[in-house]
């Protein structure tokens, strides 16, 4: 089978984890006998730069000024209609959500990783553009892939999708370092782990809400936030409302560390986002024999399984009780990190 990945992520993220999962992807293709081709004229992307290189086709420019997507977007659409017509794929694999269509008729996959625009619009600008513009995507595919279960479901109430239309094909972690078992002497035994953006619905207000309400929490318990983005005022003005000691709270990125490194040596991580179409730093952090106390939110007990606690996300008592439960109880951290190294197995790239 030949398959061609198009532009249309990697021009407009330079990292990011819709741009892994292909990245992930390519590395499994290359162990079958299907021929592939990334292939995008102007891009800015880690991932896609870091492709073997008789995979990929495309410009590498470091600096794409966001006000100029509409000319790259036609740059990039235009130079692949040409190269779909010589390159003759029998399916061509759309990287993300767009209005521009190919003129070829060949066979269209598609993938949908969250519905969150749908369930919560007012965590976004322009959502009903962002929506109409996923629906005519997926309209036009002769395949979609959905990475949970909860995804295929919202993306069938949503937009009246087929549902044959549709295959669930979960992810897993792309962290290379090898899993580790037990670590007894950790780093940071006393800190709790928030990985991804502060904003919106990944819940950070609610979650900093349940941790100041809590005297035992504040006295035994540190915060280490994860993640790219910058820290703001915003950051520290809700950290303030909330009469928390600036000296309990660490900002970190992947300059200063990596990911692996803190699963391994925190507490727990807390992941209360109202919403995920899969949640993979749950999968990471079990395979990294770190405990998960979740909330419930969208597929994240779909991934997450029976053996993790959960929490209500709309319900900051909830958060602060099933954070107390987990973290002052041996017996339950010992049994989720048993439980969680053999759920991180189902997950593997070799399966998606």
């Amino acid at each position: 089978m030949k398959i061609l990945y198009d532009y249309k992520i990697f021009y407009q993220q330079r990292f990011g984890g819709i741009s892994s999962y292909f990245y992930n992807l390519a590395n499994e293709l290359e162990k079958t006998d299907n021929q592939f081709l990334f292939y995008s004229p102007i891009h800015k992307n880690f991932y896609f730069n870091n492709l073997n290189k008789q995979n990929r086709i495309g410009n590498y420019m470091k600096f794409l000024p966001s006000y100029s997507g509409k000319l790259y977007e036609f740059i990039n659409h235009t130079f692949t209609n040409k190269f779909i017509e010589n390159y003759n794929p029998d399916i061509i694999h759309e990287t993300y959500y767009s209005n521009k269509q190919y003129k070829s008729k060949k066979k269209i996959i598609c993938t949908v990783y969250d519905m969150i625009n749908e369930t919560h619009p007012n965590f976004f600008r322009n959502n009903q553009k962002i929506s109409l513009i996923k629906k005519q995507t997926v309209n036009r595919a002769d395949k979609i892939i959905c990475i949970s279960k909860k995804t295929k479901e919202d993306l069938i109430n949503y937009f009246s999708i087929n549902e044959n239309k549709i295959e669930v094909i979960y992810l897993a972690s792309g962290l290379k370092e090898k899993r580790l078992t037990v670590n007894p002497e950790k780093k940071y035994p006393n800190h709790l782990l928030f990985v991804g953006s502060r904003r919106g619905y990944k819940n950070y207000d609610n979650f900093i809400s349940a941790y100041g309400n809590s005297k035992i929490l504040r006295e035994n318990f540190k915060i280490i936030f994860f993640g790219g983005e910058r820290v703001s005022k915003l950051d520290y003005k809700i950290l303030k409302k909330n009469k928390i000691n600036l000296d309990n709270v660490l900002f970190l990125n992947d300059k200063q560390t990596n990911l692996p490194f803190l699963y391994s040596n925190v507490a727990a991580l807390v992941y209360p986002s109202f919403y995920e179409g899969f949640g993979l730093p749950i999968v990471e952090a079990m395979s990294f024999s770190c405990p998960v106390i979740s909330s419930w939110g969208g597929a994240l007990k779909e991934v997450g399984g029976d053996g993790i606690e959960y929490f209500n996300p709309n319900e900051i008592e909830d958060i602060t009780f099933k954070l107390e439960k987990v973290l002052f109880s041996k017996k339950i951290l010992e049994t989720q990190i048993e439980y969680g190294i053999r759920r991180s197995e189902k997950f593997s790239w070799k399966k998606c």
